[in-house]
């Protein structure tokens, strides 16, 4: 199994490489920004990622988008790249004005992707949360009630019936995109924010998103935790990646040259309202 590609529903040896990779720059391995440089491999990854979806998927490219930086960024690679491809992006909101699914509308007509969106009713809630604990009965749901809106979601991607889905876990962590990041200004207290962050990457996002996904029987394709944009951004300077004014600053800088909408370029990092919360409630 390479470090790239996961064997389908078996992500353990991947995700054992991902927790002892070291994401810090050595003293004698850190430059300054290359943005031609770090393009160049983001778009080579996903192309080869685009490729292995349009190949499993039967011409089709199936991918999130939370109309974020992240999510739109990989969706304007992939259409750079298969300018003729079918791409089917989902992304789910707790009603018409939430901010993800305007700015993945932003994002679907900019890059020309088949878009899909949905907002849960609030039986469909109750009928996810009850095959929820069904499906997962050890998981807390008011501990981890961001995993049914995961669970939702992937729900709701299934009926398109894709085989594999692209999703952009991983970038966060590498770049510095969380206030945990930003707030530090100390060195070495930096760089323990992005040490710790990378840490809770497998346990607290990725385990429960494979769980999800083998569910539904979805392989998921990690573009982002590719060894080769782990390598290239792991050289950049943890000042050069995020600053307490700006997040992910070579990420943006990138987007600006692909025609990412402004709006998302400049948009404030914002979690998904929990469909619970949303509903007033905790559990079930």
């Amino acid at each position: 199994m390479s470090f790239e590609n996961p064997e389908a529903n078996n992500y353990q040896e991947f995700f054992e490489r991902v927790k002892n990779t070291d994401i810090l720059p050595s003293p004698d391995n850190q430059k300054e920004t290359e943005q031609k440089e770090l393009q160049e491999v983001l778009s080579t990854v996903f192309k080869e990622y685009g490729e292995q979806a349009i190949k499993i998927n039967d011409g089709r490219i199936f991918t999130t988008l939370s109309g974020g930086l992240d999510s739109t960024i990989a969706l304007a690679f992939l259409r750079k790249n298969f300018p003729g491809a079918t791409i089917e992006t989902f992304t789910m909101g707790g009603d018409e004005n939430h901010p993800d699914l305007q700015h993945a509308r932003l994002a679907a007509k900019k890059f020309n992707s088949t878009h899909h969106e949905f907002i849960p009713s609030p039986d469909e809630i109750q009928g996810a949360l009850d095959e929820f604990k069904k499906a997962f009965p050890d998981v807390d749901i008011m501990r981890h009630h961001g995993s049914l809106d995961v669970f939702m979601l992937y729900q709701y991607l299934e009926k398109s019936r894709p085989r594999t889905v692209i999703v952009h876990d991983g970038i966060d962590e590498l770049m510095g995109g969380y206030w945990g990041h930003r707030k530090e200004i100390e060195p070495i207290k930096k760089a323990e924010a992005f040490t710790n962050f990378w840490q809770r990457l497998v346990p607290d996002h990725l385990e429960p998103l494979a769980r999800t996904a083998n569910h539904f029987n979805i392989k998921l394709l990690f573009p982002y935790l590719d060894s080769r944009i782990i390598s290239a951004i792991s050289q950049i300077p943890l000042d050069e990646r995020t600053t307490k004014a700006l997040s992910k600053i070579p990420l943006r800088n990138i987007a600006q040259e692909l025609g990412v909408p402004q709006e998302i370029i400049d948009r404030p990092k914002r979690g998904q309202v929990g469909m619970l919360d949303r509903e007033g409630r905790k559990s079930g």
